[in-house]
């Protein structure tokens, strides 16, 4: 009944958890919109905030480029899929989730600054390529069922994503989309190699010695029936050949009625 118990508890944490998970990236899709509803009531335009490539003025809009969007549409687009990818990357990395969200935020916008044309690139697009990119290729690094499935998954659902890695209409700025694949693919590489490092480096744990347990035993075979003794005997680990050792001792006990 405990063990049952602690399952059930330990399986409402974990749900817990999961939902907990996608909170971030709401909070940030709800920043989106309320920056996209104040420009629209203002009439102010602000799309000078994006990347502007190899210009110092323009790498500003590594921080506020993801923030800004172009009208409606392109803010829909990406409200879904930056609460759905953020949240599997946080319900998968518990500790280093928010340092992944990070790195892929500010490497996509670098890249893009380095790469891009010379005009404002604006909207999460890149982020969102950068962190589809992360959990598809986390799978093939890490070696892991779980986040192989996740990438899997991802694959499917955005496969249509790379058809805007490649020049195509004016407006889309495919260079942006390909800096946050790149980013995704770089931050795969180095979180799963510093996840790998680490369970290199623990030490290894030793098999845990013996038990020594005693019993008393009544003996059919040694004097009389009534006689009992005492054997003693150690219980190996499974990680090392079963070995039992026995110790017998008599002693004779006054009789109890």
């Amino acid at each position: 009944m405990l063990a049952e118990k602690n399952i059930n508890i330990s399986r409402e944490e974990e749900n817990s958890r999961f939902i907990f998970s996608f909170l971030p990236g709401t909070l940030f899709v709800m920043l989106l919109w309320l920056i996209c509803l104040l420009t629209y009531l203002t009439g102010v335009n602000i799309g000078w905030l994006g990347v502007l490539p190899r210009n110092i003025f323009g790498l500003i809009g590594i921080l506020t480029g993801p923030l800004i969007h172009a009208d409606l549409i392109h803010l829909l687009s990406n409200s879904f899929p930056f609460v759905l990818l953020s949240g599997f990357i946080l319900f998968q990395e518990k500790k280093e989730g928010v340092s992944i969200l990070l790195f892929i935020y500010f490497l996509s916008g670098l890249f893009t600054w380095f790469i891009g044309r010379q005009s404002y690139h604006i909207g999460a697009s890149g982020v969102i390529y950068g962190m589809a990119g992360y959990l598809l290729f986390k799978g093939f690094f890490g070696r892991d069922r779980g986040a192989l499935a996740v990438s899997l998954a991802v694959l499917f659902l955005y496969s249509g994503l790379f058809y805007g890695l490649f020049p195509g209409e004016e407006r889309v700025s495919w260079e942006g989309h390909l800096s946050g694949l790149i980013a995704g693919l770089l931050a795969a590489f180095t979180f799963s190699s510093s996840t790998t490092d680490k369970k290199t480096n623990e030490p290894a744990t030793e098999p845990e010695a013996p038990v020594a347990q005693q019993q008393q035993h009544t003996s059919h075979t040694l004097e009389n029936a009534t006689t009992p003794y005492f054997m003693q005997y150690s219980l190996s680990d499974k990680t090392v050949p079963e070995t039992f050792t026995y110790s017998v001792t008599t002693k004779k006990h006054p009789l109890t009625k």
